[in-house]
């Protein structure tokens, strides 16, 4: 018996891209799984095309010893360096977007987000890593201390 979750609402965000409302809601972990996936699968494609080329060199090193060097599966560092990535960030948005705009495609959701609207994106979707830049305080002179001008 499964849970009936058609009441359940994932925590959203309305931000202003342009002249636009756009919703954003968090991400579940069902939506990184998917993104991981994409990653894998552009990865995996695009080693492809280098096990391809590689095949046809006159190679000093043993082409299986280097297609395994290439073949190596993401690494959870790489797969988090994706995610600093326009590219990356970019997929991600598009999930986030598609909760409450089911009908956007990914080139839509790539061309709504902008560099400026970015940030506040990210810091919605990972509020985790999201950093308040203070300001440092200035240090008050102790008793007997001169101010420095």
């Amino acid at each position: 018996m499964s849970m009936d979750l058609s009441g359940f609402v994932h925590k959203r965000k309305v931000i202003k891209i342009g002249s636009k409302d756009f919703t954003f809601s968090e991400l579940t972990i069902a939506d990184l799984a998917e993104w991981e996936a994409e990653m894998k699968r552009q990865r995996d494609a695009a080693n492809e095309k280098r096990r391809k080329r590689i095949m046809g060199y006159d190679l000093k090193m043993e082409p299986e010893k280097l297609l395994a060097i290439i073949d190596k599966p993401m690494t959870e560092e790489e797969l988090e360096a994706e995610m600093e990535t326009i590219a990356g960030m970019g997929l991600l948005a598009f999930y986030s977007l598609t909760k409450a705009n089911p009908e956007i495609s990914k080139e839509q959701a790539a061309k709504i987000v902008t560099i400026q609207s970015l940030e506040e994106i990210t810091a919605f979707l990972f509020p985790e890593k999201a950093k308040v830049k203070k300001k440092p305080k200035a240090k008050k002179p102790l008793a007997g201390e001169r101010h420095s001008r």
